[in-house]
């Protein structure tokens, strides 16, 4: 399976301590030198920083971009690292791409990928048995910044 990531399930998983989780779930992933460099450059200190820095080269995999005019494009909308990812998950016809921000999500979609964000990954985690209490998880992630709608919230805690 490739699965292609942007920073923000990085950082996210990182925050909450949870970051292993992208390991036991997809084996592998591909990231962008865009998403690298906004992790780890930019991050130093920051969570996501040393946990995708001591996977890269183990299970995280750091990949260039070919078309670059193609992310000059979606620079219009979405961030580097969104767009880079986009692309890249693109050219190498990812089976997914891991996004958290909604208009990033809905342009993978329309261009025929798949696309999940953090709270999917956890909700994969608990039924695969790696996440025990679902609800305690996902209110350390809102409790650390993360933005989830209260009625989006609500109708995830029902359905898991």
């Amino acid at each position: 399976m490739i699965v292609v990531s942007n920073s923000g399930p990085l950082i996210s998983l990182a925050k909450i301590g949870k970051f292993y989780i992208l390991k036991h779930i997809f084996k592998g992933i591909i990231i962008s030198e865009g998403v690298y460099v906004e992790v780890v450059e930019g991050g130093k200190g920051k969570p996501g920083e040393k946990e995708t820095e001591k996977a890269l080269g183990k299970w995280i995999e750091k990949t260039k971009v070919s078309d670059n005019l193609a992310v000059q494009v979606l620079l219009s909308e979405l961030k580097k690292g969104e767009a880079e990812s986009i692309v890249l998950a693109k050219e190498l016809k990812a089976d997914l791409i891991l996004l958290d921000d909604k208009t990033a999500r809905d342009i993978a979609e329309a261009s025929g990928l798949i696309a999940k964000g953090t709270v999917g990954i956890l909700i994969i985690a608990k039924e695969m048995g790696i996440i025990k209490n679902f609800r305690i998880v996902i209110n350390k992630l809102r409790d650390k910044g993360f933005y989830l709608k209260e009625d989006t919230y609500q109708r995830i805690l029902r359905e898991t």
